[in-house]
């Protein structure tokens, strides 16, 4: 008879699944369940029309001269940036989608190993992570993806790998 493993499988001689690797697993099942949700709802609903996008260049020529207005040059530059940005995610947006969605599957197939017990999920974690950040080079020019995008991305990817190889004693 064939054996169904689940995610409460304990590895063979160690101990129960530590709570703070549960925790975290839990978290990013979360972060990952409604990236999935979006990505799929995004894919549906479909690219901006002309009409979205103009009206989406009108409102953030506004907030620009507003914040120049302000002397806020800085987040001028990154409201242009972003509306680039957004721009050329629309111009790809299917691949851009579908390739988002294969990414999120990593992180999950990741976050599920690691539930299991297996190192290959820590692994395949990391991956996933420098993909989410990288993909967007994929589409999008490096002069137009603002700095924080990148630095926020990291910061909270970084912290999540850290958390998780807290637990790479357990895993096998």
């Amino acid at each position: 008879m064939e054996t169904i493993e689940s995610f409460d499988v304990q590895p063979s001689g160690r101990g129960p699944r530590p709570t703070y690797l549960t925790v975290i697993c839990i978290l990013s099942f979360i972060f990952i369940g409604f990236s999935f949700l979006f990505g799929i709802l995004g894919i549906a609903e479909g690219p901006m029309n002309e009409e979205q996008l103009m009206e989406s260049a009108v409102q953030i020529t506004k907030s620009t001269d507003e914040m120049r207005s302000l002397d806020m040059e800085g987040f001028a530059v990154m409201i242009e940036q972003i509306g680039r940005m957004s721009v050329s995610i629309n111009n790809h947006f299917y691949t851009n989608g579908l390739v988002s969605l294969v990414v999120i599957i990593i992180g999950l197939f990741g976050v599920i190993k690691m539930m299991q017990g297996h190192k290959l999920g820590f692994h395949l974690y990391i991956i996933y992570s420098l993909l989410s950040i990288a993909q967007l080079y994929i589409f999008v020019s490096p002069a137009d993806i603002p700095s924080f995008v990148v630095i926020f991305n990291l910061v909270i990817s970084g912290i999540f790998i850290l958390m998780y190889s807290r637990n790479l004693k357990w895993l096998n």
